[in-house]
């Protein structure tokens, strides 16, 4: 029931929710930094060269695009059919290519050297399952990205909203999650950095009111080394090799 949802969520959301999705990060002020903080980091993580890279769960196509302007030769990959037309209407460039599929069903064997989940793989109902999927669609020593918003993701206020409303899958996805589900789909060399959009609010995001205090130098100090440390398994970027 929960992929049906997902398959109808751009449906739902309409042609005002789809415009939204194909304008971000730039139509989402609020969370504008975190957006680009999270791409930032990814571009850091992968190759500089171009290479052939699947975006996972685009959406509308808007994370892939930003990788096709890098010079990537990007397959944007989604289950929802009115989110991958959006994309393919709204996006046009000869290195930058759109397919409507379940990735827990991919029949693309050894084809790509990145894989990239940039807050999506918290959807799928079986992140090992979704994760054994991908690394056939892999090269040999291909690298798979996976940014995903971490332990409490489920109880936020939006997520709690969204799961109501639409039905879609809103869990939890730690890197100590991802990191088992790697290891039990053959993945090596895996790595765990901090989450980028916490550590871009931690450092610079203005606190008002009975938060102020998180302002200080001291404070942000803090937070930014327990994130760098001790919160890693609860909430970062985690990379694999297969």
């Amino acid at each position: 029931m929960t992929k049906t949802n997902e398959r109808l969520y751009f449906k739902k959301i309409g042609d005002v929710g789809v415009d939204f999705t194909l304008r971000k990060p730039f139509s989402d002020p609020e969370n504008l930094g975190s957006l680009l903080s999270n791409i930032a980091a990814i571009f850091e993580l992968m190759p500089k060269t171009p290479v052939k890279i699947v975006d996972l769960g685009c959406g509308s196509g808007w994370t892939s695009e930003f990788y096709a302007k890098a010079g990537h030769d990007v397959t944007g990959l989604d289950i929802s059919k009115p989110a991958i037309d959006a994309a393919k209407k709204y996006f046009k460039m000869p290195n930058l290519h759109f397919v409507c599929s379940d990735f827990d069903k991919l029949n693309m064997d050894n084809t790509f050297d990145v894989a990239v989940f940039n807050d999506s793989l918290h959807h799928t109902d079986d992140e090992r399952q979704t994760l054994k999927s991908v690394y056939k669609i892999l090269k040999p020593d291909g690298m798979i990205i996976i940014c995903e918003p971490g332990k409490g993701h489920s109880k936020s206020v939006s997520s709690v909203a969204a799961m109501k409303e639409y039905g879609v899958s809103e869990r939890d996805m730690p890197p100590k999650l991802s990191k088992k589900a790697l290891i039990g789909a053959g993945f090596r060399d895996i790595k765990v950095y901090s989450h980028p959009s916490k550590l871009h609010r931690a450092g610079y995001k203005q606190f008002s009111n009975t938060r102020v205090f998180l302002n200080s130098v001291i404070s942000r100090g803090l937070v930014l080394l327990a994130l760098s440390t001790v919160m890693r398994s609860n909430s970062g970027i985690v990379t694999a090799k297969k």
